[in-house]
């Protein structure tokens, strides 16, 4: 039932992402709890954090069980998204889940049948917050005015110096489920592409352990080409998207898109500030006016084409990132049990779990793969 009262929720799994927007939105979301297996009465970080007036909890049954808690949000392991959801669902409470969504696009058609058997149908949010990414939101503006004409290469990629793991026993480096650089990157970037352009005609991918480093099935970067050969977004030319990732990229400024079209080009390096002011110990406060405010010194440039065949530089003032605006939606959708409010959707993250699926496809066989419609 529509509701105008703030949506009480529960956090499982890392906090950082989610929180800080959770309180900073008081008409759309109440923190009702923290799941913390290991908290103590005399310790907890979720306190230490948040404050000692955070309500802690420290087992799943405790927020499933809570007729309080309207929904739940899943940020932990990827191959825990599918039980933790589905147990969520099935107590009849809503649910916001990390990127991806779940490891198979199987999965991902239970769940959506699950909340849509609900009436009114319960809501799935899945956090693509990169979609609010200040450069995304740059390259999608230029885009929708038709500044690049026909576009015929788009590159998107994230590229890291990391030459040693992580260590500590992170479960990103561990041989689970849906691991990987293609469902932790590669998820956003791909969401991206399809958001801009669609489902591809043909796709190839290349899948691997760029540093022989960790368990050998454990992918650390990954190529792949999107073909749209009809074009997309309208041209009659074809279009080649190419996505990547890789952890040994020295360079102190990483290329994060390259878009070259009929009338004109873009090139932008340097990523989104909006992680890092999360992680700040305390955070950045997300009314504070630097929040998403990316600097000028990463600002990209943009070439156009004049009537004369010249060619003009300048560089673009980038986007506001706004991951606000991605919570602000979502509180929307479940003030109302309305999944058309949602920006993402859970058949467009169930796409990109399709997508992953048929990129691991074409790196074990060597081969390009003909996308069927959904």
């Amino acid at each position: 039932m529509a509701s105008s009262n703030p949506v009480k929720v529960s956090v499982l799994g890392a906090t950082v992402f989610h929180i800080p927007f959770i309180q900073s939105l008081p008409h759309l979301f109440s923190l009702h709890s923290i799941l913390e297996r290991s908290a103590t009465a005399e310790h907890s970080e979720a306190r230490k954090r948040y404050g000692n007036d955070i309500n802690v909890v420290t087992t799943f049954e405790q927020v499933i069980n809570d007729p309080e808690v309207d929904c739940v949000v899943i940020s932990t392991p990827n191959a825990t998204h599918y039980p933790f959801a589905k147990a969520v669902l099935q107590a009849g409470k809503s649910v916001i889940i990390e990127k991806p969504l779940v490891p198979t696009s199987t999965e991902a058609d239970e769940l959506i049948a699950l909340a849509s058997s609900h009436s009114p149908p319960l809501i799935i949010a899945t956090y693509q917050n990169r979609r609010y990414d200040s450069d995304f939101l740059t390259v999608k503006k230029l885009v929708d005015q038709g500044v690049f004409g026909d576009i015929v290469e788009f590159e998107t990629r994230f590229d890291r110096w990391r030459p040693a793991l992580k260590g500590g026993g992170t479960w990103k480096e561990q041989t689970q489920p849906a691991q990987g650089i293609v469902y932790d990157l590669g998820s956003h970037l791909i969401d991206q592409v399809l958001t801009l352009f669609g489902t591809p005609d043909r796709i190839y991918s290349h899948i691997y352990n760029a540093r022989k480093l960790g368990p050998a099935d454990f992918d650390d970067a990954f190529f792949a080409e999107y073909y749209y050969d009809s074009g997309a977004r309208g041209s009659q030319l074809p279009l080649v998207v190419t996505i990547r990732a890789s952890p040994l990229s020295a360079l102190a400024s990483q290329l994060r898109y390259a878009i070259k079209g009929t009338k004109g080009s873009f090139l932008k390096h340097g990523l989104d500030v909006q992680e890092d002011q999360l992680r700040l110990n305390p955070p950045l406060s997300t009314s504070d006016r630097a929040f998403g405010v990316e600097p000028e010194s990463i600002h990209g440039v943009l070439t156009t084409v004049d009537s004369s065949n010249h060619l003009k530089e300048e560089r673009i003032v980038a986007e506001k990132g706004n991951y606000m605006g991605w919570y602000e939606g979502v509180g929307a959708a479940l003030q109302a049990r309305d999944p058309s409010k949602l920006y993402v959707t859970p058949q467009q993250a169930r796409e990109t779990i399709r997508m992953v699926e048929l990129m691991y496809e074409s790196s074990r066989s060597g081969k390009v793969i003909h996308v069927k419609t959904s």
